[in-house]
């Protein structure tokens, strides 16, 4: 079951709203908002844990970045919609760069 409804994400057969909005938005919000708890609650110790977390964001932003881009190109509605999505996941690319160099930097600054 899981399988499929990843496979159906990654191929783009899950509809343009819910492959945006829910899992793309949804699940990159969820990882900023660990990422930031770590960042300001976790002080030195979490370092680690900000790195796996970031980590396994990349893994997602992968994923469901494709999945949104997929999804955007077999969109029967609106042509506009389609770009919007797109749009979106060539700025979710910049923000995954700068939230590592914003990690990196980080890193390398005194507790």
């Amino acid at each position: 079951m899981m399988l499929t409804w990843i496979a159906a994400a990654w191929r783009g057969r899950l509809p343009l709203w819910l492959t945006y909005w829910v899992l793309g938005v949804g699940g990159n919000m969820s990882f900023v908002a660990v990422l930031l708890a770590l960042l300001f609650f976790g002080r030195a110790a979490a370092w680690p844990w900000l790195w796996l977390v970031y980590g396994l964001s990349l893994v997602w932003f992968v994923f469901i970045f494709g999945a949104i881009w997929r999804a955007a190109g077999v969109y029967p509605g609106h042509r506009l919609w389609p770009i919007l999505a797109r749009l979106g996941v060539l700025v979710g690319i910049v923000r995954m760069t700068l939230e590592g160099v914003l990690l990196a930097g980080l890193a390398g600054a005194p507790p």
